[in-house]
């Protein structure tokens, strides 16, 4: 009676952690940093517990070596059940875990974690219970059913146009699983890419948190195609830093949102303050300067949000983005896909060099500093929504 117990504790307490990490699809928390913590806390309950079963002899120490003996079997097809889910959970950590060079160390090690504690599976106690084994079977499932929409499959594009930027960009958000897109859990924003600058393969050019550290701050945008600026914002102040807003005009931050002349409304999202160059009203062509790369709104660093949407206001209950691809291909893309070529190495292919500001150009072909678009000279826009 005693050993049910357990076994029907066991069952529900694994049961309600797993329920609890896909739960975390909803609130876009389901994602390769919640995976790597799983897998430690796996790893050091596997160590704790290996070490009390040796200590109270309750390891079973003739699993792996005596398959052919007909009571190792059911421990075994066991221990291969709960390994299924810690395969599992290691290979979508790591096929989407960013591919930039700073991220290098963290998927060797946690390559290295994955792999001890997939084997610290087949160590078994003696009293080896079924109902867990039953609910992380069905919980590798869902995670490779997860996985498998990472790479299988796609919509095609609606609209195509041409990247907003120059040089090379990753997506760094953006797909068809929850592991690898974080605006599946908004429901205006599941074909939205948020995407960050490369130099060098390196997102950031130190860990000193700084905006100026990221190689995004402060790249030009451009127009992405032809249009009409129907709502612009320029007035929130950038974080230096991650920054948590809660109240849903702001999150956006600083935005341009064009009509394109599909019918479809293209919004750049997260936008340097001071640097907007185009006001409500004002016909854009596709490559026109539109704003610089900024922190503001809810954001964990800079990067730029872009996505391609039904409605001019992003809150419209009745707003929907849709797939986009970038010219020349139209492909849509996803997490960890590159769009752009590298900087070329030499002076120019280095944006942080002390005493230099990001330099955009004017459509008169005259270059204009960051200073200098956020000063006095710009010209008066529409109102800001």
């Amino acid at each position: 009676m005693r050993r049910r117990a357990g076994a029907i504790v066991a069952t529900l307490f694994t049961g309600l952690g797993l329920a609890g990490l896909f739960a975390l699809r909803f609130v876009g928390e389901y994602n390769h940093w919640t995976l790597a913590n799983v897998l430690l806390l796996g790893l050091g309950w596997a160590v704790v517990s290996r070490v009390w079963w040796m200590w109270k002899g309750r390891l079973h120490r003739g699993l792996l070596s005596g398959l052919r003996e007909r009571e190792n079997r059911a421990p075994f097809l066991q221990a291969a059940g709960r390994a299924s889910f810690w395969a599992a959970a290691s290979m979508a950590c790591l096929a989407v875990f960013p591919r930039s060079a700073e991220s290098a160390p963290y998927i060797a090690f946690f390559a290295a974690v994955a792999l001890l504690r997939v084997a610290a599976s087949f160590l078994v106690s003696v009293r080896t219970h079924a109902g867990p084994t039953v609910v992380m079977a069905a919980g590798a499932a869902i995670l490779l059913v997860d996985l498998g929409r990472a790479f299988v499959g796609g919509p095609d594009p609606v609209v195509r146009i041409a990247p907003p930027f120059a040089g090379e960009w990753l997506v760094l958000q953006g797909g068809r699983s929850p592991l690898q897109n974080h605006h599946l859990a908004a429901y205006n924003q599941h074909y939205a890419l948020d995407l960050v600058r490369l130099q060098e393969g390196r997102v950031v050019a130190d860990w000193s948190g700084r905006n100026a550290s990221v190689h995004g701050w402060e790249q030009p945008l451009l127009s992405p195609a032809d249009g009409v600026v129907v709502h612009a914002r320029d007035d929130m102040e950038d974080a230096e830093g991650a920054n948590q807003i809660r109240a849903a005009e702001d999150m956006a931050g600083n935005v341009v949102v064009i009509e394109l002349e599909s019918g479809h409304f293209a919004m750049l999202s997260h936008l340097r303050q001071g640097t907007l160059r185009v006001g409500v009203g004002e016909r854009v062509r596709k490559g026109d300067p539109l704003a610089l790369v900024g922190n503001s709104g809810n954001t964990s660093m800079p990067h730029l949000h872009l996505q391609v949407q039904t409605h001019p206001d992003q809150w419209d209950p009745d707003n929907r983005s849709v797939p986009f691809g970038f010219e020349p291909d139209g492909r849509v893309l996803r997490r960890n896909d590159r769009v752009g070529a590298p900087a070329r190495p030499g002076p120019r292919a280095s944006r942080n060099r002390p005493g230099r500001s990001p330099r955009v150009l004017h459509r008169s072909g005259v270059r204009a500093s960051a200073e200098e678009i956020s000063g006095g000279g710009r010209h008066e826009r529409g109102e800001h929504a």
